[in-house]
Order: structure tokens, then C-alpha cells, then sequence
């Protein structure tokens, strides 16, 4: 038996409730089952139960044993005198508030259906189990749930922007700098890159203009690329030559260049050819977060404004600084800029929204993920083929229920689940 399985029968009502009787021997009515808590303090809240001829309101708590109360130390906790019915599986102690009173406690063991336990049970422990059942569940069902789970994946990564942004008195360019950044990297030199900018005050970029070599300096030097001595390539010397004026001057301290990683990359995802591309995103604006979020740009202005392609100097021949190529345009092609867009400008357009209190913003980063065509990789595969995954919101939607609900076996937490284990 499982707390979470108790909460669903109590919730949605499903055991047996003639003759109800406290384990006390008094004749027990329940008015009101309450509001399911998902907070700290009891699991329902508001409830109302008559107990012989007397009406309690207050919460209800639900535990698999009645001295499950006492492990988890209720009855040192005030928060837990207002319980007027405690939900068990099976009596084995009776409990107190913390002022002495007897809580009342109805046991359910004996008013359940267990061949429905043992359907859940079957249903809980497949690897997805909803997966062969979805396409039986009600459109509107889907619908309000893909709507949810996609404000819960923006809310959870406005979360860690949060906890980025305290770190920085709420310096919300430097954190998106270092957001920008790290999503550039993409997923295999994402970590050198957030670190590379979290060694880097942004406002550095800002008293530089259109400098590209002193850009170019500083990002090179921080990732830790310019640490040779001597070089016969002219550029990277005058790269050198530059990063240590700035750093003597601004105390710079370069990250590790042995973190960076090149193999099995293509070499248009170098992080050379990021950190390059990088730069020439903060000569077009060192104001990043203002103009890619608090502008609300379109999903066709935000792309044009990311599609930067390097056309012309050292970076068009080369992708790394030793070896020459085939000359060539370096751009950031549609897919990582879509990238960009979902899992950094969304969630700060949602985040921002929040904290100014501005629905706009909010409405902005749905809107945005709902223009983006769907993301396509493991977790999608797993439910194209039973859901309709239309849009980037439709596929962020997935990745939440997946990795939030489904992994985790909390199908009574998911309005789906449930539809499926009450049919």
C-alpha cells in the first residue's frame, strides 16, 4: 500500500461509504473531503466530517499506518491540531494532537476494492504506463494537461534562474549572458561555458563597443585558449597581447582550457566557433537581455537577431586556432537557435514575468515555444506515434510529464493517469 494510492481513493471517493464508523466506535458522516494539500501540513484541507451528532471542520491527514503520525512527528507539530478525521490503511496505535485530544481515524482496509489496487500496481510498474492507453483518453484531457505541464516546465526553470539571480543581487543581464552562453555550448560544452562567463562581468563587453578583438580577447582568454607563449599565427598573438592588458586591468581569471571538448563534434560546433560566434552576438548588442527579452521580440525578429554568421577574418578559414580550412561562413543554423529560444528566452520571458508581475511576459514565452516547431529526440519518440506533438510547447509539455510524472511513477498526480485508472 502507498500514501499517494490513499490519497486518490479519498480524493476521488473510491471506497466503501455505508455504515461508517470510526475505529472509536462512533458513527462517523463525511460532509466535505477537503482540498487536496500538495504543500506542507495535512493532505486535505477545509474538510468537514459529523461525528455522532457533533460537525468538525478542519483538515484531514491520511497515513498507510496510524503510527505512521507519530514517526513523522506530528504530534510535536501545532500545524497538525487542526486534523479532525486521520485516514488510515490499518489502525495499529491510537494518536493524540499535541494539547492530548484523541483524533478520530477511520481505517479503510477492509472498504476497499483490492483487485483495483492490484490493477494500479500492474499499471504504476510498467516503464510507461500510460503509453498503450492514450489514445483512449478524451481530447480535452490531453489538452489541460500538456497545458499544465508546459507552465510547470517554464515555472521549474524559472526556478533555477532564480536561484542564479540571488547569487547576483538579481543582475539579470549577467545571468542571461551566462544562459546565452551556455546554451551555445550546447549539451557537451555547456558546463565551460557557464563557467567561461561566470568568470565574466558582461558590463566588460559594454565599455568595449565594437571592439571584436578586445570581445574576441577576453572570451578567448577567459575559456583559457590564449595560455602559449609564443605562436608564428599573428592573430592569436594579437589576441594574447590584448587579453593581458584586460586582465591585468580587471583581474581576470581564466577557466581550464583542458574542460573544453572537440571530439565528436563536427567542426562547425567547435566551442572555438561558438566562443567566436559569441563575441559577435555581443558586438551586435552587449545588452542581451534587454534586447532579446524585455523587448518581447517575434519569433521572427528573435531569429534574425540570432543568425549570426562570421563571413570574414580569421574564423572563416579556420576552426580552431592551428589548423587552416576551406573558407568558409560560420552561422548559427535554425535548429540550435530554436534551442535558444525554448530553453533560454522562454524561460526568461516567464521568469521576468513573474517577478515584474506582467502577464505579458508570460503570455510572450507560450506563444513563442507554440510558434517553434516540436523538438524531436528520445522522449518525443517515445509518444509521437499516441499524441499529437505539434509545436516546441507541445514537446516541453512531454519532456515534463515524462521526466516529472511518468519516471517517477506519479500517474495520481497526472490528470491522465488518472482518467486511465478510474476507467
Amino acid at each position: 500500500m502507498t500514501e499517494d494510492y490513499l490519497h486518490y481513493l479519498w480524493k476521488y471517493k473510491l471506497f466503501s461509504m455505508s455504515d461508517l464508523f470510526t475505529f472509536e466506535g462512533e458513527q462517523l458522516e463525511i460532509v466535505d473531503f477537503g482540498f487536496h494539500n500538495h504543500d506542507s501540513g495535512p493532505d486535505f484541507s477545509q474538510g468537514k466530517v459529523k461525528i455522532d451528532n457533533t460537525t468538525w471542520a478542519g483538515n484531514i491527514e491520511i497515513h498507510i499506518n496510524s503510527s505512521d503520525w507519530l514517526k513523522h512527528n506530528h504530534q510535536t507539530d501545532k500545524a497538525y491540531d487542526s486534523v479532525v478525521l486521520h485516514v488510515v490503511y490499518n489502525y495499529d496505535a491510537e494518536i493524540k494532537t499535541s494539547t492530548g485530544s484523541i483524533i478520530p481515524t477511520l481505517e479503510l482496509k477492509n472498504r476497499m476494492d483490492y483487485s483495483q489496487f492490484e490493477e494500479y500496481q500492474r499499471f504504476i510498474f510498467s516503464s510507461i504506463p500510460c503509453s498503450n492507453s492514450l489514445q483512449s483518453v478524451p481530447d480535452i484531457i490531453v489538452s489541460s494537461t500538456i497545458e499544465q505541464m508546459l507552465i510547470e516546465r517554464l515555472a521549474s526553470k524559472a526556478e533555477l534562474i532564480k536561484l542564479e539571480l540571488k547569487k547576483t543581487n538579481y543582475d539579470w543581464e549577467q545571468v542571461f549572458f551566462q544562459y546565452i552562453a551556455k546554451a551555445m555550448g550546447m549539451k557537451i560544452n555547456s558546463h565551460p561555458m557557464e563557467q567561461l562567463t561566470k568568470n565574466t562581468d558582461v558590463k566588460l563587453f559594454s565599455k568595449l563597443g565594437d571592439n571584436l578583438l578586445a570581445t574576441e580577447s577576453i572570451l578567448f582568454g577567459q575559456a583559457g585558449f590564449l595560455e602559449n607563449n609564443k605562436s608564428e599565427n599573428e592573430y592569436y598573438n594579437q589576441l594574447k597581447k590584448e587579453y593581458s592588458f584586460h586582465q591585468a586591468k580587471h583581474n581576470l581569471i581564466p577557466i581550464n582550457k583542458v574542460f573544453w571538448k572537440f571530439s565528436k563534434l563536427r567542426p562547425p560546433n567547435f566551442p572555438t566557433v561558438r566562443i567566436a560566434q559569441l563575441a559577435q552576438l555581443l558586438i551586435s548588442s552587449v545588452h542581451l537581455f534587454d534586447s532579446l527579452v524585455v523587448n518581447k521580440k517575434s519569433y521572427k525578429e528573435l531569429q534574425k537577431f540570432l543568425s549570426i554568421s562570421i563571413e570574414e577574418g580569421f574564423w572563416k578559414n579556420h576552426y580552431t586556432f592551428d589548423k587552416e580550412s576551406n573558407p568558409i561562413k560560420k552561422s548559427i543554423g535554425k535548429t540550435l537557435i530554436d534551442s535558444i529560444i525554448v530553453n533560454t528566452i522562454a524561460p526568461f520571458l516567464y521568469c521576468y514575468g513573474k517577478y515584474k508581475d506582467e502577464e505579458t511576459y508570460i503570455d510572450r514565452a507560450i506563444s513563442l515555444l507554440v510558434e517553434i516547431p516540436a523538438e524531436e529526440n528520445k522522449i518525443t519518440r517515445i509518444f509521437k506515434d499516441k499524441l499529437k506533438i505539434e509545436n516546441a510547447g507541445d514537446s516541453q509539455a512531454i519532456i515534463q510529464c515524462h521526466n516529472e510524472y511518468c519516471v517517477n511513477k506519479k500517474c495520481l498526480d497526472c490528470s491522465i493517469g488518472i482518467h486511465i485508472l478510474k476507467k
